[in-house]
C-alpha cells in the first residue's frame, strides 16, 4: 500500500479562478469559508467543524445572507474538480436582508457571534460604503503555491473594472502570511483595532487595509511566478516578525513611546 502523500504541485493552467455558481459544491465552500478565522467560525460552531460546515453549506445558499455563495469567487482546481480557494466580499449595493432572528434562539454562541461579529460587519459596510473582504482562504494543500495571490489578484481586477472606488478588510495582526501577500499587492495598513474571538473584552489584535481603485495600476494585475511569490514572502515575513520582536521588546521595557 502506498502511504506517500499526495503531491499538490500547482499548475496554474488547472486552476480556474471565477465567480461561484449554484452548481458548487457548498461543502467545499463552507468549509473555506470556516477555515478562514481561527476565532470566529470554532467559537459560532463550539470548535464542531463538521457541525459548522453542515450549518454553513445551507445557509449560504440562502439571498441575503452574510457569506451568500454569489458574493464569492472561488479557485476552481480542474483536474482534482474541487475548489480549493474563496474570495468573499460585500459592499453596500449587496442584498444582506436575511432574518438572523430564529438562528439566534438556537444558543447563546449562535447570538452571540451574530450580533458582535455578522451585524456589526454589516453595519460597518453600511455605514463606510466600500467594498470588503469578508473572506480569504486556500485550502491547506494548496497554499504556499501562488494560489491566493492570482485568486485576489484576479478578483481586484473585476473588482477595478467594475467601478468599485475602495476595497478594505481586516487581518489578524500575527497572520505574517496573510499581511506580506496584502503588502506585496499594495494595500496599506490604516489602523488598528480588536478582533473578534468570543468574548465581550477581545485582546485579538487585527490590522486593517484599505487601497482606492484609483490607486491600481497594471503591475498590480501581474500574476507573478510563485516562486518569486515565496522569495518576496520570506522577505517581507522576516522584515516584520523582527519588527514586531523589536516592538515587544520594546514594550517590555517600557521605551515604545520615547
Amino acid at each position: 500500500m502506498n502511504d506517500e502523500k499526495k503531491s499538490y504541485a500547482i499548475d496554474f493552467e488547472d486552476i480556474v479562478f471565477r465567480r461561484a455558481k449554484n452548481t458548487d459544491n457548498m461543502k467545499e465552500i463552507a468549509a473555506l469559508i470556516y477555515d478562514t478565522d481561527p476565532y470566529i467560525y470554532p467559537f459560532w460552531f463550539n470548535d464542531d467543524r463538521d457541525a459548522g460546515i453542515e450549518f454553513l453549506s445551507k445557509e449560504i445558499q440562502k439571498p441575503g445572507f452574510i457569506f451568500y455563495y454569489e458574493s464569492f469567487y472561488v479557485a476552481y482546481d480542474k483536474i482534482e474538480e474541487k475548489i480549493v480557494g474563496v474570495v468573499g466580499a460585500i459592499d453596500p449595493t449587496t442584498d444582506l436582508e436575511y432574518d438572523y432572528s430564529e438562528l439566534e434562539k438556537i444558543n447563546y454562541r449562535y447570538n452571540f457571534t451574530i450580533n458582535h461579529y455578522l451585524k456589526e460587519l454589516i453595519k460597518e459596510v453600511k455605514e463606510k460604503h466600500y467594498m470588503y473582504f469578508t473572506n480569504v482562504c486556500v485550502s491547506v494543500d494548496y497554499r504556499s503555491g501562488g494560489i491566493g495571490r492570482r485568486m485576489l489578484t484576479y478578483f481586484i481586477r473585476q473588482m477595478h473594472e467594475a467601478g468599485f472606488d475602495e476595497i478594505g478588510f481586516d487581518c489578524l495582526m500575527h497572520n505574517l502570511r496573510g499581511k506580506n501577500l496584502y503588502h506585496s499587492l499594495g494595500f496599506k495598513e490604516v489602523s488598528e483595532g480588536i478582533g473578534f474571538d468570543g468574548t465581550r473584552h477581545s485582546t485579538v489584535e487585527i490590522v486593517f487595509f484599505k487601497k482606492k481603485s484609483t490607486d491600481f495600476v497594471p503591475k498590480d494585475f501581474q500574476m507573478m511566478p510563485s516562486s518569486d511569490v515565496k522569495k518576496i514572502d520570506l522577505e517581507r515575513e522576516k522584515y516584520i516578525y523582527e519588527s514586531l520582536t523589536k516592538k515587544k521588546e520594546l514594550e517590555e521595557q517600557g521605551r515604545l513611546y520615547e
